[in-house]
């Protein structure tokens, strides 16, 4: 063969495998583009996970009480305070007042029965519980914030000896 051929051939040889290495990886990101569709769909249908499960077959029991507060008034007498949100709000508070609580224990709040954080709550105290958009505390609907407290602070194993909850409405800000 003479040295053009051989040339030639090189060449063609070369752009051959140079097109299969490239359909080859346009084969494999396609596919990494379908697993991540496909995680973030399952992402999205997760439910979060409680850190302390809420007590199943509770009822409200002691002498505490909650009062959820928002600048539409407050879940006193019943009442269902709202809180207006937008789909991008990541992170948003109400006004919690704890009433007549035992301050030796340890307060669970949790929100739509998926544990929240702990408090120290006694006769009478104010804070604010987050609600978040990952936890699905913000989307529209009405929800609920419960405080728990446990015997020996033992959110497992402990019985309750405290609950109370209120109810709080998310509606859609325009």
């Amino acid at each position: 063969m003479n040295k053009l051929a051989k040339g030639l051939l090189v060449t063609a040889l070369a752009t051959s495998v140079l097109g299969v290495a490239a359909c080859g990886n346009q084969d494999s990101s396609s596919k990494t583009e379908d697993t991540k569709q496909t995680s973030s769909q399952e992402n999205a249908t997760k439910k979060p996970v409680s850190k302390y499960p809420f007590p199943s077959d509770i009822k409200e029991s002691g002498d505490a009480k909650i009062v959820l507060t928002s600048d539409s008034g407050s879940s006193e007498n019943g009442n269902v305070p709202v809180v207006f949100a937008s789909s991008d709000s990541l992170l948003i508070q109400i006004g919690l007042d704890a009433y007549n609580f035992d301050g030796g224990k340890q307060s669970f709040i949790y929100v739509d029965k998926i544990f929240s954080t702990t408090e120290q709550f006694g006769e009478e105290t104010s804070t604010n519980v987050d609600l978040d958009q990952e936890m699905g505390h913000l989307k529209p609907g009405v929800h609920t914030v419960s405080i728990v407290q446990f015997e020996n602070d033992d959110p497992k194993k402990g019985a309750v000896t405290v609950y109370t909850q209120a109810k709080y409405e998310i509606k859609e800000k325009k």
